[in-house]
C-alpha cells in the first residue's frame, strides 16, 4: 500500500453548546494538508466534526488517497482501566461502552458528568474521575483531586509520563484538563470505525494497513514553534492543528509510518513523541 498523501489534524473541544459563529478559541478546528490543498476548517459542534471527517474521509477512499486522522485527546486510559470497566482489556471495549453510555446532542448537549459519575460508582475509592464546574455536585465526583489509591491502574498512561505537561485522563474541568474531551470523543471515534470498517486501522492498537489511519497526537511537543509560526490574529488552536499538520506532512512515508506504530497497544500513545526536532525539519522554513 502507498504512503499517506493526506494528513488531517483536529483539535477537539468538549463545549455543552454550539462554538460562537465566529471563530474563537476552544473549539474544534481542523486542518488538512493534501495534494494541492490545504485548509483549517471551523467548526461549531462535534457533530459538525464527525461530519466533515466522514466526508472528507469518504472522499479521499473515492480518490484513492490514503489519510492519516490525528486528534488531541487520549485514545485510552491506562492499562486496566479497560477491563475493570467492562471486563475486557481491550481499548475498543472502552470505546464501545461509552459510546452506549454518552449522550451528545446536535447542539453539543451531553451527559458526560453523569457518565464519569456513573463509572466512579463502580469503585469504592474516591474517583478516579474528578473536578467539575462549580455548582454541579455530582454525587461520586469530587471538586479537588482525590489521592489516586485503591484502583486497579495508575493515574497516567507510560506516554502522559513521558510527555512534559501532558494531563491525567481523569481531571474533567480545570486548566490542561482533557478528560472530558476524551469521555466525548471517543465515542465519535467509535461511530467513525463502526462506519469505514476494515478501511480504519487506529494506531498503534492495529497494525494492519488501511487507507485511513487514526492516530491520538499532542500538539504541545511543537509548542514552541508553533507560536513562532502562528499569523497575526489567528486563533491559536487554528494555528496549532495547522502547523502540526504540516509537519506530519513533510515526513518521508517510511518515519511516517514508523512514528505511528510506536507506542503501547494497551493505552496507547502521542504520534510523534521524542520526534520534535524532525516535525520542524520537515516544516522548512
Amino acid at each position: 500500500m502507498t504512503g499517506i498523501d493526506t494528513i488531517i489534524m483536529v483539535d477537539w473541544s468538549a463545549r455543552s453548546a454550539p462554538s460562537p459563529a465566529r471563530r474563537t478559541k476552544d473549539a474544534i478546528y481542523v486542518a488538512e494538508v493534501a495534494p494541492g490543498h490545504r485548509s483549517v476548517t471551523y467548526c461549531r459542534t462535534r457533530a459538525e466534526a464527525t461530519a466533515h471527517l466522514t466526508a472528507r474521509f469518504a472522499a479521499a477512499l473515492a480518490e484513492g488517497r490514503r489519510v492519516l486522522a490525528g486528534l488531541d485527546f487520549p485514545f485510552a486510559y491506562p492499562r486496566g482501566f479497560a477491563e475493570a470497566l467492562t471486563g475486557r482489556a481491550d481499548p475498543f471495549a472502552v470505546w464501545g461502552w461509552l459510546a452506549d453510555a454518552i449522550e451528545d446532542d446536535e447542539r453539543n448537549a451531553n451527559n458526560r458528568l453523569e457518565v464519569a459519575d456513573k463509572i466512579n460508582a463502580r469503585f469504592k475509592a474516591e474517583g478516579p474521575f474528578w473536578s467539575h464546574p462549580v455548582g454541579k455536585s455530582p454525587l461520586h465526583v469530587p471538586f479537588r483531586k482525590p489521592p489516586h489509591a485503591g484502583f486497579p491502574f495508575a493515574e497516567r498512561r507510560k506516554v502522559e509520563l513521558a510527555a512534559p505537561g501532558a494531563s491525567t485522563c481523569f481531571q474533567l474541568y480545570g486548566n490542561g484538563a482533557v478528560a472530558s474531551q476524551t469521555l466525548l470523543g471517543l465515542p465519535r471515534l467509535h461511530a467513525l470505525r463502526q462506519r469505514f470498517g476494515d478501511t480504519l486501522a487506529v494506531r498503534p492498537f492495529e497494525d494492519r494497513e488501511a487507507p485511513i489511519v487514526l492516530a491520538e497526537v499532542y500538539p504541545a511537543i511543537l509548542s514552541a514553534e508553533i507560536k513562532r509560526r502562528q499569523k497575526p490574529d489567528e486563533v491559536a488552536d487554528a494555528a496549532q492543528v495547522r502547523v502540526l499538520a504540516a509537519g506530519f506532512a513533510g515526513l518521508s512515508p517510511e518515519r511516517l509510518d514508523a512514528m505511528l506504530r510506536e507506542g503501547d497497544r494497551k493505552e496507547g500513545w502521542i504520534a510523534g513523541l521524542g520526534h520534535a526536532a524532525e516535525l520542524i525539519a520537515a516544516l522548512g522554513s
